[in-house]
């Protein structure tokens, strides 16, 4: 590998896992958060914090225009050719227009709140909204700050502000508050300090880390094209945030809500197979901005990550498809094991999806936002009719298939535009190795699963499925020289021959 060739690679490596790491992080203290939230409060007072989460969610993901999604898109461009200033401006530009549409959407949230307790029948919600609305302007310049660190390609300052600091203030804060007799206002109180708390640290540790904000002057720079950007990524933001929401309402209107509560679990296990794809967008992005008119190194830098992604969610996605029952037993007791067969639907689905690479970071690092626009359009249409097909024939597994078909026809259409536009694809002679390699932990696991039981397959399962899909790995050479490469960084950071030994390269 050149030098330029192997530091970009590094850089995803390397970043990709500090992300991975701090994803996990983030959803571990998440469902504590969960958990310790529904012990301190009532049901009831936990559902109205749940619904007025949900309606400034909704409303910050267009008050906000979606506006931070264009700073990992023009300062990396502005960067790499050394156009600090214009990177400040464009930098100050987005917090100054996030920031004032925000505060617009939080005003209309709080002077129509009557109107939305109506809507709702819940009084208690109107007491909710009133601080709830300032998590409106909050999270846009949370939003905004990680996106900075995205630019900078430096995740460690990510992973803390979003994935350590928000949600570990955010418990202490709420248990301390509904400790001092807040109540349901102390959950709010929580999830509000905690970005308050991430804003101030994450503000800090950009200034600390981008010089070019201390030493520079601004520069002139487009804000149409700063808008112009991202208002297609506003109206698909907006889209995007019915996806999930849909399979309820189909489960909801045409079965009953123990269905919803069923389909609801299988949801959340299916979509931690995202957790390796989501990893590694956040630093492919700018990479695609300032390396975007090169065809061949993009097409290398997508085989190569589609590579990645496919190899490390294939033994998560495995193990689910395998033994879908006993993980939900474990997690949700053993009354949510009907919902077995909408996780191995929504895995699949998730799994396809993630097997087609970051396309749509792709699209957003070569501006084309529209086309984002369009695939989402079509993810939830597509979602949305098979779910009115599939529902009433065959309960929640119909909406796990309408959304796991949503899911991969939604990214093989991102695959399709790529290819028109560049003539860039995902697929290489590497990655079909990937998949051969699976193969072997497929049927043995199997036939774990299938002659022997209990305890003994949760435990044996997810090693086995490891240990045969690392020797596939290395039977049918699907390790790669890059791999190799990293491997021998790893081994030289521990100190040990770990990593180049496992893979045998």
């Amino acid at each position: 590998m050149s030098e330029e060739t192997d530091g970009d690679v590094f850089i995803l490596a390397t970043q990709g896992g500090i992300t991975l790491v701090g994803n996990i992080a983030g959803k571990a203290l998440g469902f504590l958060f969960v958990a310790i939230a529904t012990r301190l409060v009532t049901p009831t007072e936990y559902g109205v914090f749940t619904l007025a989460l949900s309606l400034v969610t909704f409303v910050q993901g267009f008050a906000g225009l979606n506006i931070y999604r264009s700073v990992d898109y023009f300062i990396p461009q502005f960067l790499s050719n050394s156009e600090y200033g214009k990177a400040k401006q464009a930098l100050y530009d987005v917090f100054l227009i996030g920031t004032a549409t925000s505060v617009v959407g939080a005003l209309a949230v709080y002077l129509t709140r009557n109107q939305i307790g109506s809507v709702f029948n819940e009084s208690l919600l109107l007491v909710v909204l009133v601080p709830f609305v300032f998590l409106i302007p909050l999270q846009t310049l949370n939003r905004t700050l990680l996106a900075c660190f995205n630019s900078i390609k430096n995740m460690k300052f990510r992973v803390l502000v979003k994935n350590i600091i928000n949600p570990l203030i955010r418990i202490v804060a709420a248990v301390a508050l509904v400790a001092s007799g807040a109540g349901v206002l102390g959950l709010v109180g929580g999830y509000l300090l905690g970005l308050v708390v991430a804003v101030l640290f994450g503000g800090l540790f950009l200034i600390k880390e981008a010089d070019w904000l201390r030493s520079s002057s601004a520069e002139q720079v487009s804000t149409r094209s700063l808008v112009s950007y991202s208002l297609p990524l506003v109206l698909a933001g907006v889209i995007y945030a019915l996806v999930g929401q849909i399979d309820y309402f189909a489960i909801g209107f045409f079965l009953n809500t123990s269905d919803v509560g069923q389909y609801r679990v299988a949801f959340l296990l299916a979509a931690n197979l995202l957790i390796v794809l989501s990893a590694i967008t956040p630093v492919f992005k700018p990479i695609v901005a300032e390396n975007r008119t090169d065809s061949d190194l993009l097409e290398s830098r997508y085989q190569l990550t589609t590579r990645w992604v496919t190899m490390l969610t294939l033994p998560l996605a495995l193990t689910l498809i395998l033994a879908p029952e006993l993980y939900l037993s474990l997690l949700f007791t053993e009354a949510y094991t009907e919902a077995s067969a909408a996780v191995v639907a929504l895995s699949i689905g998730y799994l396809l999806n993630s097997s087609f690479g970051p396309e749509g970071m792709i699209l957003e690092g070569l501006g084309h936002t529209r086309l984002t626009l369009l695939n989402t359009f079509i993810l939830v249409s597509t979602n949305g009719v098979l779910d009115i097909l599939l529902v009433p024939r065959l309960g929640i597994l119909g909406a796990g298939i309408a959304t796991g078909a949503a899911l991969t026809i939604a990214g093989f259409a991102g695959v399709i535009e790529i290819y028109y536009l560049r003539r860039i694809v995902p697929v290489s002679m590497d990655l079909f190795r990937v998949w051969i390699a699976a193969l072997g932990p497929l049927g043995i696991g199997w036939y774990l699963v299938h002659h022997t039981q209990g305890l003994i397959v949760l435990i044996l399962l997810p090693i086995l499925v490891i240990v045969v899909y690392l020797i596939g790995l290395r039977t049918v050479g699907g390790f790669s020289k890059e791999d190799a490469e990293l491997a021998k960084r790893i081994d030289e950071q521990l100190g040990y021959s770990i990593a180049t030994k496992m893979i045998g390269y």
